[in-house]
């Protein structure tokens, strides 16, 4: 049911795009990964370490490949 939800809330953020549809999100968000077992600082500390190494979407960009220049 929270995947259907998530689902739900997805569409209507995409029709509505405005503040409260984000906040929806967030919270199906957290009650998922609750449902899995994790908390929300699990959650939030794996989104952090993310971002730490593979950067924010603040800028707008978005990494299509990496192509590592030292593999023989």
């Amino acid at each position: 049911m929270i995947d259907a939800k998530l689902d739900e809330e997805v569409a209507e953020y995409h029709k509505d795009q405005n503040l409260e549809e984000p906040a929806d999100l967030l919270e199906v968000i957290y009650a998922a990964a609750m449902a899995r077992g994790y908390n929300i600082e699990e959650l939030e500390r794996t989104r952090a370490e993310k971002t730490a190494k593979r950067g924010t979407f603040t800028k707008k960009l978005i990494l299509k490949e990496i192509i590592d220049i030292c593999q023989k």
